[in-house]
């Protein structure tokens, strides 16, 4: 009999240890799991980080592109517009058409055109009277 519970207690003592082994075993997987999801997480805020880098890096770029275009804009307009005070000084360029000698040829061709028309209208008239 003692042998019996010996061996029951050795049996126990095998099936304690042998949880315990199982449950370190647990332990040391849930471990890692929270190890992963930390490098997980780490991974994420660096990535996010760099792409917090990146935006701010090209807005910069952005910034810079546009003072640089803006100073070009500005140099060749003043090369090619002036106003301000100097425009006094500008010699009014001559007109190459005479827009009132244009208006006045016009209106007399219109004068033409109508007359002629009114004498053919009167013509047919005066021929179906005869």
């Amino acid at each position: 009999m003692q042998q019996d519970k010996k061996a029951a207690e050795l049996e126990e003592i095998k099936a304690l240890e042998e949880e315990k082994v199982i449950e370190q075993i647990e332990e040391l997987e849930k471990e890692k799991e929270i190890e992963v999801e930390e490098v997980e997480f780490e991974t994420q805020e660096i990535l996010e980080k760099k792409k917090r880098r990146e935006a701010i890096f090209e807005m910069a770029l952005f910034f810079v592109l546009g003072v640089l275009l803006g100073i070009t804009m500005k140099t060749e307009a003043v090369k090619r517009i002036t106003i301000g005070f100097n425009d006094y000084l500008i010699a009014k360029p001559t007109q190459s058409y005479d827009i009132t000698a244009i208006k006045k040829g016009l209106d007399a061709q219109m004068a033409e055109q109508q007359a002629a028309q009114q004498a053919a209208q009167t013509q047919p008239q005066t021929q179906k009277a005869n």
